[in-house]
């Protein structure tokens, strides 16, 4: 039997398999598919936990929040904008459930373990805030660390004078950069420095650096970016592990 079209571009119809040709030539079917098998992991275990449940309260207080907070309280403007989005309500009602369970179903998945994978992830997610001079040779890397260090050089000034990189153009400041990307000569030095210290010169592929250090931050579970993104990536690593002795076949030919 013939399957039915994905799309409608003006009078030409676009089968599913010419539209995942399409995706393959452009790079993004394995995104594609990579979502789907996602949601497919995600819905056959909520399918199978009577535990998860949203109370109807708290999804009508949902859909008042969100009404507000894009002031849509006008019902008129609250069609026209579903009509807009092309959703009705009860796809949005539908799509604000599904937030809530997913949120239950991450919680019960990585809460106990995400203590336990801070520390494990603690060394990667401490980060550096630095500013940095970079030359192309160690004689003059000194010179200018003689300049800030025993002649009270500004640094902003020397790294607009002498820098080879686009980040003299801020006066050096590099921005947040992971401790543990940092190689071990500097990572050590930044380790036992205070904010504003001078740093080098440090030999950096063939150019050398002299560093000043911002600030250091240590990672912590009480900031609420770094755990969800710590529960993001264990319940990322639930669903790999699930579809590990799945086999998965992608039918592209029509």
């Amino acid at each position: 039997m013939e399957s039915k079209p994905l799309l409608t571009i003006g009078a030409e119809q676009l089968s599913w398999g010419q539209s995942l040709k399409y995706l393959q030539a452009s790079g993004k079917l394995q995104s594609f598919v990579t979502e789907i098998v996602t949601q497919y992991v995600i819905e056959k275990e909520l399918q199978s936990r009577e535990d998860i449940n949203v109370d109807t309260a708290v999804i009508q207080q949902a859909i008042i929040d969100f009404r507000l907070q894009r002031k849509l309280e006008d019902q008129q403007k609250f069609q026209e904008w579903l009509k807009q989005n092309r959703i009705n309500y009860n796809a949005l009602e539908s799509q604000i459930v599904n937030s809530f369970r997913l949120k239950q179903l991450k919680d019960s998945i990585t809460s106990e373990k995400i203590e336990e994978y801070f520390n494990e992830r603690k060394a990667g997610l401490d980060y550096v805030i630095l500013s940095r001079i970079v030359v192309q040779d160690k004689e003059l890397a000194d010179a200018v660390h003689r300049k800030i260090v025993e002649d009270g050089g500004k640094f902003e000034d020397l790294a607009k004078e002498h820098s080879v990189t686009n980040d003299k153009n801020f006066n050096g400041f590099m921005g947040k950069v992971s401790l543990a990307s940092l190689p071990e000569d500097l990572r050590n030095a930044v380790n036992s420095a205070n904010p504003g210290g001078i740093l080098g010169p440090f030999k950096t592929d063939k150019f050398w650096s002299i560093f000043r250090l911002e600030q250091l931050q240590g990672a912590s579970l009480d900031n609420p970016e770094i755990k969800k993104k710590l529960h993001n990536e264990l319940f990322d690593r639930w669903i790999m592990e699930k579809l590990e002795n799945q086999k998965i076949t992608l039918h592209v030919n029509e």
